[in-house]
């Protein structure tokens, strides 16, 4: 599975950090989102699914949900 995380429409809500921590955190100049691992293991593939979810901006898009043996996440910084 590949989470791409449009930092652009992020609202700096912080319910990824809250939910998946590992993988997510807030940039200190203006609380957006950042991946700190782009590629977590696969035990966190489930908390990835629930920050995907829970996010009140819908800054996540998910490419290749069905494959489970990989999970890559990245950030796009581009406006959408």
């Amino acid at each position: 599975m590949r989470v791409i995380a449009y930092t652009q429409k992020c609202i700096a809500s912080g319910n990824c950090v809250l939910t998946c921590s590992n993988v997510f955190e807030q940039r200190d100049s203006d609380g957006t989102v950042h991946v700190l691992n782009e590629r977590p293991a696969l035990a966190l593939l489930n908390k990835v699914r629930q920050v995907v979810d829970l996010c009140p901006g819908q800054v996540f898009a998910v490419e290749d949900e069905a494959n489970e043996t990989e999970l890559v996440v990245i950030e796009n910084d581009q406006a959408v």
